[in-house]
């Protein structure tokens, strides 16, 4: 049932916005070949799972052998569930994360479909998948695709139950509130506490200002909650009991700490996720604009007659300035607000659109932003040697360009017909959407030759060829994460600096194997066994002098950046190999 604003009719979606939105969400879970892990996300939130099926411990998170309670279980518990049934391959690590990014765009669809017609919910759906910030954090292993889909889940659940108590409807509003609290469960359950303090403070903020306080009792229904707290309390309890440090690390580190606190060397500036906001939802920022007719106004009236938009703005608004309060500041941290965005932002283009608006202004700054994409991608690309040195393929980086170029042409040549009045329809939609599908799936097609440079891959593949079953893997001075998995090993760590470690590392104590000395780790190094070493390069200098000159390096493979080198005590089979660069 549509729940337009009083006097629009919705209107079905084109089959062409359809049929574009098929594609997007295709190219947005396309994964072209092999993509080794990214350091160092990818290679923690991979190796996590892979050692909870090899402990069997499905409990206790455990990074490098070691205890690591930064973040709830779900998702780990999702990874070594996809990883159980298809394997270890990075393509099976990414796939929860991929379901989550399709299923963003799917919930924004499903959602302004119902209240303000197929065409909306279309366009909603679109702007989701193809949004530069969805589909860049849709091609990494971390944890914020998932939580953004159980929060979004989550505010539309709320919206749905808002709805049904203004209607009278109490079986939908029963199940919405079920829908609710299951969502807040999830959200719980992969990042903590953000899970009921988001939704619960916009859920305040829009009934403050809806004069609808009376709603917020309804919403600890004892069916629902009891669902909630079966969902979430016996993980937490379950962990405590088994390891009494968690409770003081999780809530009071990982909570509040990480919010007060700047130790954590996340700080950015106020304006930070403004930033973050304009450039990640680019190619449609440009109609940023439009959102003024997606804006309720600020009355009491306003905001109950169009709760949908209402709670969608107090929502987004709610979550930027909480995370712009916080001292730590990533850019994942706001993916939350694009589902409502989206469909703030469809609603506000549509509506312009029934009202006759041309889009020439949006047209013309678009032709523009797709010009400068097609110039640096000629220039970038074989001008600076980006193609060779990468490797890139030749259909990547045409498609990059030719979709650039297309979207400028399309946009300018749209914008002069709408001036000459030679073109019937208004629609922005088709001149923005094919072309920049065309240059996502380029830079989606260039990704694995990138990244078999820019990860430790290179590092990582001579690894495994030189190691063998009896022989001893150490990392000194740094600790890669990305090689733990790939070698299915815990490996000890000399000389260790600060790392996501140091939690683990303490309740370890000082005598724990995993952190040996510099005694322990030369008289390794110099004893009959064949040792390798992943070694930060300012380490280096340390294998020139005594004790380890007893004992000759060989250089097996660098990173691209120089930052990391393989070194071992043994020359290879076959002599020293060129170093990897």
């Amino acid at each position: 049932m549509a729940r337009a604003v009083s006097g629009e009719r919705p209107e079905p979606a084109p089959r062409g916005h359809a049929l574009l939105f098929l594609l997007a969400l295709l190219v947005l879970v396309l994964e072209p070949g092999r993509i080794p892990l990214f350091e160092p996300d990818e290679g923690r939130y991979a190796e996590i799972p892979r050692e909870m099926i090899a402990s069997g411990d499905w409990v206790v998170p455990r990074l490098n052998g070691l205890l690591y309670f930064e973040k709830p279980p779900l998702h780990y518990w999702s990874v070594a569930v996809a990883m159980k049934l298809l394997g270890g391959a990075e393509w099976v690590t990414r796939l929860p994360v991929k379901l989550a990014s399709a299923g963003l765009a799917l919930a924004a669809f499903l959602f302004a479909r119902r209240r303000f017609g197929g065409r909306v919910g279309v366009l909603a759906g679109l702007i989701t998948a193809t949004s530069l910030q969805v589909v860049g954090l849709a091609r990494a292993n971390t944890i914020d695709p998932s939580l953004s889909l159980a929060l979004t889940a989550a505010v539309f659940s709320f919206v749905a139950f808002a709805e049904a108590e203004a209607e009278g409807d109490a079986r939908r509003a029963r199940r919405a509130l079920y829908g609710l609290h299951l969502s807040c469960a999830a959200a719980v359950m992969l990042k903590g506490l953000i899970g009921i303090v988001l939704p619960g403070g916009a859920i305040l903020l829009w009934a403050l200002l809806a004069g609808r306080l009376r709603l917020v009792g309804r919403l600890f229904s004892p069916g629902p909650l009891l669902v909630f707290l079966l969902l979430t309390v016996p993980w937490h309890v379950a962990v405590s009991l088994r390891e009494p440090s968690f409770p003081g690390f999780y809530f009071v580190n990982e909570h509040f700490n990480r919010f007060f606190r700047s130790e954590h060397k996340r700080g950015a500036p106020a304006y930070f996720f403004g930033a973050v906001l304009l450039s990640g939802l680019l190619p449609w920022t440009v109609f940023a604009g439009r959102l003024r007719a997606a804006w309720p106004g600020l009355s009491r009236a306003a905001f109950r007659e169009r709760a949908a938009e209402a709670f969608l703005w107090s929502w987004s608004v709610l979550v930027v300035v909480f995370f712009s309060l916080s001292r730590s500041k990533l850019i994942p941290y706001v993916l939350p607000v694009w589902p409502a965005l989206a469909v703030l932002l469809a609603l506000g283009v549509e509506r312009a659109r029934r009202r006759g608006a041309t889009f020439n202004g949006e047209r013309q700054v678009l032709a523009v932003l797709f010009s400068a994409v097609a110039l640096g991608g000629l220039v970038l690309g074989w001008g600076g040697g980006f193609v060779a040195r990468f490797g890139v393929p030749a259909l990547a980086a045409a498609l990059v360009v030719a979709g650039a170029a297309a979207g400028a042409s399309a946009c300018l040549a749209t914008a002069m017909a709408r001036e000459r009045r030679t073109l019937r329809t208004a629609d922005p939609v088709p001149a923005l959407a094919l072309p920049w599908l065309a240059t996502l799936l380029g830079a989606v097609l260039a990704l694995p030759a990138v990244a078999r440079t820019v990860t430790p891959w290179p590092l990582v593949e001579r690894l495994l060829a030189e190691l063998g079953p009896g022989d001893v893997l150490v990392q000194r001075g740094h600790f890669l994460e990305v090689p733990v998995y790939y070698t299915g090993r815990t490996t000890p760590i000399g000389d260790a600096g600060s790392s996501e470690l140091d939690f683990g590392r303490e309740q370890a104590g000082p005598q724990s194997p995993m952190f040996p000395d510099d005694d322990a780790f030369w008289a390794l190094w110099n004893g009959p066994r064949k040792v390798l070493v992943i070694v930060h390069r300012s380490r280096i200098p340390h294998f020139g002098p005594p004790p380890a000159s007893e004992t000759p390096l060989h250089v097996l493979a660098v990173t691209r950046n120089g930052k990391n080198a393989l070194l071992s005590n043994r020359p290879p089979p076959g002599g020293e190999p060129a170093p990897a660069r």
